[in-house]
């Protein structure tokens, strides 16, 4: 390695640290929609809706930033994502007390800027850690990013439902300004990381091209069903566990989410450590069709302990379907810069905005019209997971397609 090569341990500490913070962050509401519920009066849909917006507004970003990112550097971009994140955080907590007599308008609001700076960081994280020099970085580094991904889904769940309970769920905010706080100072060590060279634009593939390639179109629908069967479990799960199942908030958050979570990070750390192992589009067909299995547990089983389980599983199953889509369609087209890791993490954040808005809609819809002596909204929440099983046999089907069209080359241990 030359000595005048910049050294990127702190851009990889930067991205890893961001990473944790957009998952955490984009993830902190679906932990806060009992509260919301109880304390406001917030319906179902409305929940469903607010979990659409912060995902359209991460697609928007998506779309949106690919071509200012390429134009101005990623520099700009990195910082002013970590205060955005920060002022959504804010903004959220601040809701009931800024406009209290119509407190879901400004929780819109909020949502609308926090999906919009995690979209952007999305966009950012993964091509500048793909991006590194091989001898600093490889497909290993790009994961272990992504399994930081995991690390935010466990500390939002677990510090938040602990703090719920330590402290009661009409302080709820004080959760959130804490959350606030961290953000703020990973801007400051971006601030002076060393960042990758962008992919000059007389050697990126036009978008137009982009747009009408077969790879990048399946790779489109592969990660929309992939993204929503690992997320959905994440919006969804919380609200499922403690009213669908009748499990108490906390026991369901740590034993249910916590477990999703670290099983997230685990399957990411071992394809991290065995790569050379393992070929992606095998792991993400395996992955689909086990979801699949997993998700008719969370839906049937007489047992809530068996779908604490199932919900580990699907952590684990899906550890692959979002990252190696992006890994599979990246190196089968390379020369498309920042843009393909937008569009592809938009697709994602699309997928997981429709059927999240879906999911409410259906639980309101069967709640509505749940049979006389059966609670309501634990009718209509284990209706809409039955339906979702449809998520992870599309994911499947896309997969399966992909392969045909991307086969991925394992890597060559050296």
């Amino acid at each position: 390695m030359n000595n005048d090569s910049p050294n990127y341990k702190r851009t990889l500490n930067a991205c890893n640290f961001g990473g944790f913070l957009q998952s955490a962050t984009m993830n902190l509401p679906p932990f806060l929609f009992i509260p919301l519920n109880q304390l406001y009066g917030i319906t179902y849909t409305q929940i469903g809706f607010l979990v659409f917006l912060n995902f359209a507004a991460q697609f928007g970003a998506d779309v949106f930033f690919g071509h200012p990112i390429n134009k101005y550097g990623y520099r700009p971009f990195c910082i002013s994502s970590q205060f955005a994140v920060a002022f959504g955080l804010i903004l959220l907590a601040c809701a009931p007390w800024l406009l209290p007599d119509n407190v879901f308008l400004l929780l819109v609001i909020a949502i609308i800027i926090l999906g919009a700076a995690t979209g952007l960081m999305e966009a950012l994280l993964s091509p500048i850690t793909k991006a590194i020099p091989s001898e600093n970085s490889n497909d290993a580094n790009f994961m272990i990013m992504h399994t930081s991904f995991a690390g935010g889904i466990f500390a939002a769940a677990l510090f938040t439902s602990l703090m719920l309970y330590v402290f009661g769920t009409e302080m709820w905010q004080l959760v959130v300004f804490l959350w606030a706080i961290l953000p703020l100072a990973n801007a400051f060590m971006f601030l002076k990381a060393p960042l990758p060279a962008i992919l000059s634009e007389d050697k990126r593939m036009k978008i137009g091209q982009l747009l009408k390639n077969w790879v990048f179109i399946i790779s489109f629908f592969a990660i929309f069903f992939g993204a929503s069967t690992e997320l959905l479990i994440v919006q969804w799960g919380s609200s499922y566990l403690e009213e669908g199942l009748g499990i108490p908030k906390m026991v369901g958050d740590i034993g249910g989410m916590c477990l999703f979570a670290a099983m997230l990070g685990l399957g990411r750390i071992l394809y991290a450590k065995e790569e050379a192992r393992f070929n992606l589009n095998n792991l993400m067909i395996f992955g689909s069709l086990a979801c699949v299995l997993c998700y008719l547990v969370v839906a049937a089983a007489p047992n809530a302990w068996m779908v604490l389980a199932a919900f580990g599983f699907i952590g684990f199953f899906s550890c692959m379907l979002w990252t190696g889509t992006l890994i599979v369609a990246a190196d089968s087209l390379p020369n498309t810069g920042v843009v393909i890791f937008a569009l592809l993490a938009g697709g994602g954040d699309l997928g997981t905005a429709m059927i999240g808005q879906a999911v409410g809609w259906i639980s309101d819809f069967f709640a509505i019209h749940a049979p006389a002596g059966v609670q309501a909204q634990q009718y209509g929440l284990k209706a809409a997971i039955s339906v979702a099983i449809v998520v992870p046999l599309l994911s499947l089907a896309f997969q399966v397609i992909l392969k045909k069209l991307a086969p991925h080359k394992r890597r060559i241990m050296r």
